[in-house]
């Protein structure tokens, strides 16, 4: 029996979702960021961490609203079903999570920590990660701590389709080899690393496999410290590059050939793309509407 008991442990702690917070005031209460997804609705019990659990059959439930009687830090674990999982830049939430543990196996669908900024690393996935299951990762780490990404983190993910802001506002310095190879769905890069300041690398092949990308407005805005272009070579179906690569000034790193991305039929929309990338060795021969 102890053994039953141990590995059945075990198995739970595996699977949940586990995230931890910190409280600097007594009777702080919190809430999850939970909502129904595409007519699912979440079914998960949830240990607060601090003696207390409940059960929470609906993204209304008041059972999502804990108050916790002292100050201290709290590991959140949830084990069953949460689709949606969103902080969404919300000011009672994102300033008193403080890490991700786990992933878990909880059926995700989406799922952000926008505006979490002490959230400073991300756990890597494996093969029963809850992300396999992730279709909308919009805002996913925008505006938080981050400074780097773990490679892997979307191999399993293979239904998500949108990547809109996935990591915008981070100081991520580069991208993994092979971030979005298995993301072949995905049709929407816009703005997924807006304003990443120190971004200074990236594979040349990133989007090699996204060949169903439509929009890739913004996704490289304002990255002053890149030192060159992707090629965009197999994303034949996009339809917008609008900002892709806009500076806001130049002083930027921007070098090397711009991929001539206006002279493809029909020509996408590229308003502001190499705005201010002067240092481009083609600047002189790109449209008037792409700069």
């Amino acid at each position: 029996m102890g053994i039953f008991r141990r590995l059945t442990t075990q198995s739970v702690e595996a699977s949940a979702f586990t995230i931890t917070i910190t409280t600097t005031l007594a009777n702080t209460t919190f809430t999850l960021p939970i909502a129904d997804y595409s007519g699912l609705t979440p079914n998960f019990t949830v240990n607060w961490g601090d003696g207390s659990s409940g059960t929470i059959l609906s993204s209304s439930s008041a059972s999502k609203i804990h108050t916790y009687v002292s100050a201290g830090s709290y590991t959140i674990t949830i084990a069953g079903f949460m689709p949606s999982f969103r902080v969404n830049n919300t000011a009672a939430i994102k300033g008193l999570i403080t890490g991700i543990v786990n992933w878990g196996t909880v059926g995700l669908r989406q799922v952000d920590f926008y505006g979490c900024t002490k959230i400073t690393s991300i756990p890597s996935p494996d093969k029963t990660t809850s992300l396999s299951d992730v279709e909308n990762f919009t805002r996913f780490m925008s505006n938080t701590g981050i400074t780097s990404i773990p490679s892997g983190i979307f191999d399993n993910s293979l239904a998500v389709i949108n990547f809109t802001d996935v990591f915008s506002f981070t100081n991520i310095t580069t991208i993994p080899s092979g971030l979005f190879t298995n993301n072949t769905l995905v049709t929407i890069f816009n703005s997924s690393f807006n304003n990443c300041l120190l971004l200074s690398s990236y594979p040349s092949n990133l989007f090699d496999t996204n060949v169903n990308a439509t929009n890739f407005a913004s996704t490289f805005k304002n990255c002053r410290a890149l030192t060159s272009t992707v090629a965009f070579t197999y994303n034949t179906n996009v339809t917008t590059f609008g900002n892709v690569y806009y500076m806001s000034s130049t002083s930027n790193a921007m070098s090397g050939v711009a991929p001539s991305i206006w002279t493809r039929s029909p020509i996408p929309y590229g308003v502001g793309a190499f705005h201010n990338c002067t240092g481009l060795s083609n600047y002189g021969s790109i449209p008037a509407n792409f700069i």
